[in-house]
């Protein structure tokens, strides 16, 4: 059994050879030497308060909105910029739901949803904002969504727990089949109207500069994202990511998985890796499951023909796995489109990848010594032949937490209540990531939004302008990013 490794500076294990048997237990047992791939939770820009300056328009209270028909595909004009917050206002808040496979997981899960740019009261028209899609149908409703079991009462402890723990309570028989949680933070700090809060551990932490607690959602419906997190990590982790999907009119879901978070290696309790690698397909199948059953509230802002999966390391083994077959675990097929960030694909088989048959974007960094790109990313794009179309990016100069928000938890070090083995993590981590010869964190973010945002918005909405994104970048950029691509 692998020692716990807070957050992976280097790679001290080999992935197994490609050409091992195909046999699924093979696969399984590989990830016990495989995965050195842990990060924390994410951390926007700024602690203790909210982000002074922001231009980001406070959002009070969440109207519960009928569901409109789906925008329509925009022209390539019209597309906006994915390397810059789209059109869309962000609200987030936390849910709690319950893996029917294996009742005793209850996944803890962050939602980023459009949000309505006028929230000055609870009624009225849920009109999109200025520059997004246009949407046909969209009239308001009446009444307050705490009624409807969307809100849930803030307080110091709760969904996030301590570090992003698991141990949340929901009100009692609201919500169906995805109650919400209460928010966490210091003294209110992440309640509804108040910037998203983000913990590093227990009320340690960073508000969102741009994602508001239960801001009145938009009526939609849109495209849902299920982001799974890496080894030892969050839902949190990548909040930037989430929050530009959010902000170009995608849902997103982002569950915890038990037994393989920071929260949990801290507390001792996590699960074997064996087990992992079955377990978490089903949590995001399960939060697929909750989203759209007709018991929660916002299934109606939920599109179930366009769904689509984004993971990093672990997560990204996760991602390409969910839309296949392997006994014990059944394909998902309403899986639409995957993506892997720093994706962990070495130990799956030729046979396992031959069987993706969705649209499939791999990202690496060429200095990930963690997840190396020609094991992974090069090979796995070599042996996903019926996957139409597969696309590699390669981030120059990008190391494995590079996508991750590290960089902005490492201004939380010195502060009180930061255990002592997490912070000299958090500072070593940070230290390989943040600083040159590595790519400057703002551009790796930003190169990573611009090709998961537009491979989605095309390959999930049909949006045929974004394809002109999917290329290697122009100018400066052009030595940042190279692109491969298969029809």
């Amino acid at each position: 059994m692998r020692s716990v490794i807070w957050y992976a500076v280097t790679r001290r294990t080999a992935a197994p050879s490609a050409r091992r048997p195909t046999a699924l237990v093979v696969v399984l047992l590989a990830l016990l030497a495989l995965l050195g791939c842990l990060v924390g939770p994410a951390a926007p820009a700024m602690a203790g308060g909210g982000p002074p300056g922001s231009d980001q328009e406070p959002l009070a209270g969440a109207a519960a909105a009928a569901p409109a028909d789906p925008a329509p595909a925009v022209t390539a004009a019209a597309v906006p910029d994915p390397d810059l917050p789209g059109p869309w206002k962000i609200g987030y808040r936390t849910v709690r739901i319950v893996n029917s496979s294996s009742p005793g997981r209850v996944l803890v899960t962050s939602l980023w949803y459009p949000a309505r740019a006028n929230t000055a009261g609870t009624s009225g028209s849920d009109s999109a904002p200025s520059g997004a899609p246009a949407t046909a149908g969209t009239a308001g409703t009446t009444g307050t969504a705490r009624a409807g079991g969307l809100l849930g009462a803030n307080g110091p402890t709760g969904a996030n727990g301590p570090a992003g723990g698991s141990g949340a309570a929901a009100e009692p028989g609201v919500g169906g089949a995805c109650p919400e949680v209460a928010a966490a933070g210091p003294a209110g700090l992440g309640g509804p109207g108040q910037p998203a809060f983000y913990p590093l551990a227990g009320n340690v932490g960073l508000p969102s500069a741009s994602a508001v607690t239960d801001a009145a959602p938009a009526p939609g419906p849109f495209p849902l994202v299920v982001f799974s997190h890496g080894s030892v990590g969050s839902r949190t982790q990548s909040a930037f990511l989430m929050e530009a999907l959010a902000s170009h009119g995608f849902l997103v879901a982002a569950p915890d998985h038990p037994g393989d978070t920071m929260a949990d290696a801290a507390a001792g309790r996590e699960e074997r890796q064996l087990n992992l690698a079955t377990d978490r397909p089903r949590d995001v199948s399960a939060v697929i499951d909750a989203l759209t059953a007709t018991s929660c509230p916002n299934a109606p802002r939920v599109r179930p023909d366009q769904i689509g999966i984004v993971g990093f390391s672990f997560g990204g083994f996760t991602a390409i796995v969910s839309s296949i077959a392997n006994l014990p675990m059944p394909a998902d097929v309403r899986i639409r489109a995957s993506v892997g960030i720093a994706a962990a694909t070495s130990p799956l088989p030729a046979a396992s990848l031959a069987q993706v048959r969705v649209p499939t974007l791999l990202i690496g960094g060429t200095g990930d010594r963690t997840v190396p790109i020609p094991e992974n990313n090069d090979r796995a794009f070599n042996l996903l032949i019926h996957s139409h179309p597969r696309m590699t990016v390669a981030i120059t100069g990008a190391v494995h937490n590079s996508f991750t928000e590290i960089c902005r938890q490492a201004g939380l070090l010195g502060a009180a209540g930061i255990p002592a083995p997490l912070g000299m993590q958090v500072a070593l981590t940070s230290a390989a990531t943040c600083w040159p010869p590595q790519i400057a964190p703002a551009d790796a973010h930003r190169l990573a939004n611009r090709y998961v945002v537009a491979f989605l918005s095309l390959h999930l909405r049909g949006d045929d302008g974004y394809a002109r994104y999917l290329t290697t970048p122009d100018a400066g950029d052009a030595r940042l990013a190279t692109v491969r691509s298969s029809p």
